[in-house]
């Protein structure tokens, strides 16, 4: 046993021999792999940090974005609109500076086809078929009181010859009564 210990032992040293340039090379390898680890570390907590950062920056450049875009749309819409209201204007005061060059023109058949004559001739017609419909209002008025008491001498009109029919036909078949002629005799 002592043999075999002194085997071990002998082979436990030789390992170490060799083992120990190994074991010298690998310190100075651990201290740089702990500085990495650090300076690793380091780095990643700046990076995440610069990350978020920017993803902040980043959440805020797209708000601001979309409120420049939705104002610039707005802007867009209100400007098509004015422009459209100012042809509307452009338009409107052209056909005033037409009417105005026809009302100044001295011949009546131009003056004629003026908006100004137009509305005037309309208005004259709608005063005439009003003057119209009060003569006919007033007609009718003055003819109500007369045309109520014809049509309820019309309906006692009605209700008389009613009743002479009814009469013509009772005496009727009271004289065919008295003659016999329908009576049937068992």
């Amino acid at each position: 046993m002592s043999d075999m210990s002194d085997k071990l032992n002998k082979m436990i040293a030789e390992k170490k021999a060799a083992l120990a340039p190994i074991i010298k090379e690998l310190r100075p390898l651990r201290s740089k792999c702990q500085e990495l680890e650090h300076l690793h570390t380091k780095k990643k907590t700046e990076y995440d940090s610069l990350s978020a950062s920017l993803g902040s920056n980043l959440h805020n450049l797209e708000q601001e974005v979309r409120g420049l875009r939705d104002h610039a749309q707005t802007e867009e819409s209100r400007h098509h609109f004015l422009m459209h209201s100012k042809q509307l204007v452009e338009l409107q005061q052209q056909k005033v500076d037409e009417e105005l060059a026809i009302y100044k023109n001295s011949d009546p058949a131009v003056r004629k086809t003026s908006l100004r004559e137009q509305y005037n001739r309309k208005i004259q017609e709608q005063d005439n078929l009003g003057k119209a419909l009060r003569a006919k209002q007033k007609t009718v008025r003055e003819q109500h009181a007369p045309n109520v008491a014809q049509m309820a001498m019309w309906r006692d009109l009605q209700a008389l010859l009613a009743c002479k029919r009814d009469s013509l036909i009772t005496r009727q078949q009271f004289k065919e009564a008295e003659t016999g002629d329908n009576i049937l005799i068992l």
